[in-house]
């Protein structure tokens, strides 16, 4: 089993310290009913400490290995410690690692980064960063790797952000690399709230993955209405656009392998062991 949390909120504009303070007040309530004997997922917005997208992105950039590398980093590392949940954020990654230009074609971009960090380790435990910048990102960030899936307790994880949610080979891809929920981070607006929610139901669907995805509220456009669906398209957790706060499902692994083996649309798809 595992509890998923998201958390919706209003973000402020380029204000790192106003948005990691609230997100604190909003995880507070996380401390207070979390069951330690199940571990936590808390998911955060898109670029959840600048907003989307700042007008000046390279200024807001930082790097995410560890958490003495930036600020977002190391407050994603004290939110893991003081909850006692792996944390997934997302902010604005720097293109370079140890001084070195990792992608010389396109050495003045940045990266759409989704980093975890998990308690008591230092280092960021995986990373995203977005297959698909959307149109507004193109001019100053570059397109990150295909999803990888990581293990995260006895669950097999994958990151997407926002725009990847149009591109369903990514997610089939993540799936035959055995992921078995994949995590939307996304700043959606509100003008295409509908697409969004079919988008979101026809991945886990044609999938059978558990999806959750988390999408911020305010500002010019977001359209929050964050939601978990499990395999079978259905929504067991989900909110509007007027709620700030945290949406909150226990999902469990057993369900989902016996609905794979009972409807087996996947067979000769993903290979055995991941299905």
């Amino acid at each position: 089993m595992l509890d998923i949390y998201l958390v919706q909120m209003e973000i402020v504009p380029n204000d790192k310290a106003k948005n990691f303070a609230k997100v604190r007040e909003l995880a507070s309530k996380i401390r207070k009913s979390k069951d330690d004997s199940v571990p936590g997922l808390i998911i955060l917005p898109e670029m959840f400490a600048t907003g989307y997208l700042p007008l000046h992105p390279e200024s807001a950039a930082e790097y995410f290995r560890n958490c003495n590398a930036g600020e977002t980093a190391d407050f994603l590392y004290k939110l893991a410690n003081e909850t006692g949940c792996t944390v997934m954020g997302a902010g604005i990654q720097k293109d370079i690692v140890g001084g070195v230009v990792q992608d010389s074609e396109n050495a003045d971009k940045l990266l759409n980064h989704c980093s975890v960090y998990q308690p008591g380790y230092p280092e960021e435990f995986a990373a995203y960063d977005k297959y698909h910048p959307f149109f507004m990102e193109q001019k100053k960030f570059k397109a990150g790797g295909m999803p990888c899936p990581f293990a995260l307790y006895n669950w097999i994880v994958a990151a997407t952000i926002c725009f990847d949610l149009r591109f369903p080979e990514l997610y089939r891809y993540a799936v035959k690399e055995g992921a078995k929920l994949i995590t939307v981070q996304a700043a959606w607006p509100a003008a295409r709230i509908a697409h969004w929610k079919t988008l979101l139901q026809a991945r886990a669907i044609e999938n059978q993955v558990y999806i959750a995805a988390v999408n911020g509220i305010g500002g010019p456009s977001y359209g929050g209405n964050s939601m978990i669906i499990n395999p079978k398209g259905e929504i067991i957790a989900s909110t509007d656009a007027s709620f700030e706060g945290i949406v909150h499902a226990r999902i469990d692994s057993k369900s989902q392998e016996e609905y794979r083996k009972q409807f087996p649309v996947l067979k000769g798809i993903v290979p055995e062991e991941y299905i």
